[in-house]
C-alpha cells in the first residue's frame, strides 16, 4: 500500500517531468481518497487548497496515483473530488467487466454511472399499451436505466469483433415486441419484462424480478445468465445458450430493489 510520502515523491517526479522547476515541492497539491491520491501543480500565484486545485479549464492536468499499484494516470483539469469519483467508478468498472467485453460495451456508448432514466420513463409511457400486464421490476428498471438504447456487438465464432448477432437494449427506434414474453408468462406463470432483443431469430431478451436473463427464441427458450452483468458478458462473447430448464426459475422472485444483479 502506497503511503502519502511515497505518493508525494511520485508527484514530485511527475512535476519535474512537467517543467515545475525550482520550488516544485511547494507547488504540488495532494488530495488523498480511498483508492489513492490526486496530485496537481498549483500555479505560483494561486493558493487553491487540496479539495479544489487549479480552476477548471486552467490547463493544469491532474494525476491519480493508485494506492495499491503505484500506477500513475493523467486526468483533465477538473475538481479533484470529481477526479477521485471518476477514478473510483472506472476502477470498479474495470473489475466489473472482463477486458475483452468492456471495450465492446464502451463502443456501444456505455460508461460507468450512465443513467437514461428519463428516456426509459418516456419509452414506458409511449408503449404503455404494449407493456400492459408486464411489470417493470426494480432489476429491469436498473438495467434499462444503465444500458437502455445501446446496440451491443457480439464476437463471431472465430472471435472476430462485430461478426456475431448484436443485442439491443430498449428503448430502441424499431419499436417493441412482447409476443414471446406474454406467451412465456402464460406458459410458466413466471413474470418477466422486456429488456431488449437479439438479432439471431430475432429473439426477445427478457429479465425476471431476480435478474435472471432469458432469450426467447422462436426455436426455444434459452437461459442466458443468473444476472444482467453476466448476461451482457455472454451476449458479447456469443452463444450458444443452453435451453431453459424450469428448475432454473426456482428461488427468489425478486433481487435487491433498485439494483442490477451482480
Amino acid at each position: 500500500m502506497l503511503g502519502r510520502d511515497e505518493a508525494l515523491d511520485l508527484a514530485r517526479r511527475w512535476a519535474t517531468d512537467h517543467g515545475a522547476g525550482a520550488g516544485a515541492d511547494e507547488r504540488i497539491g495532494l488530495h488523498e481518497f480511498e483508492h489513492g491520491y490526486v496530485a496537481w501543480l498549483i500555479p505560483a500565484d494561486d493558493s487553491a487548497g487540496p479539495a479544489t486545485g487549479p480552476p477548471t479549464g486552467s490547463g493544469s492536468p491532474r494525476i491519480v496515483i493508485d494506492r495499491e499499484s503505484g500506477e500513475v494516470s493523467q486526468w483533465p483539469p477538473i475538481p479533484v473530488t470529481v477526479v477521485a469519483e471518476r477514478y473510483a467508478a472506472a476502477r470498479a468498472a474495470a473489475r466489473r467487466f472482463p477486458p475483452d467485453v468492456r471495450p465492446v460495451l464502451e463502443a456501444a456508448g456505455w460508461f460507468p454511472g450512465r443513467d437514461v432514466s428519463a428516456m426509459v420513463d418516456q419509452w414506458a409511457g409511449r408503449w404503455a399499451g404494449e407493456l400492459d400486464g408486464l411489470v417493470m421490476t426494480p432489476v429491469a428498471r436498473a438495467a434499462l436505466t444503465e444500458f437502455g438504447g445501446l446496440t451491443i456487438a457480439q464476437f463471431g465464432s472465430d472471435g472476430t469483433a462485430d461478426a456475431g448477432f448484436p443485442t439491443f437494449i430498449h428503448p430502441v427506434r424499431s419499436g417493441l415486441v412482447t409476443e414471446e414474453a406474454r406467451v412465456f408468462v402464460d406458459e410458466y406463470d413466471h413474470p418477466v419484462f422486456p429488456l431488449g432483443g437479439n438479432s439471431d431469430g430475432p429473439a426477445e431478451l427478457v429479465v425476471d424480478g431476480a435478474g435472471r436473463v432469458l432469450l426467447l427464441h422462436w426455436a426455444g427458450y434459452q437461459y442466458v445468465a443468473d444476472d444482467v452483468d453476466t448476461a451482457l458478458i455472454r451476449l458479447v462473447r456469443g452463444g450458444p445458450f443452453p435451453p431453459l430448464r424450469p428448475e432454473q426459475l426456482a428461488g427468489p422472485a425478486e433481487g435487491p430493489a433498485g439494483t442490477v444483479s451482480r
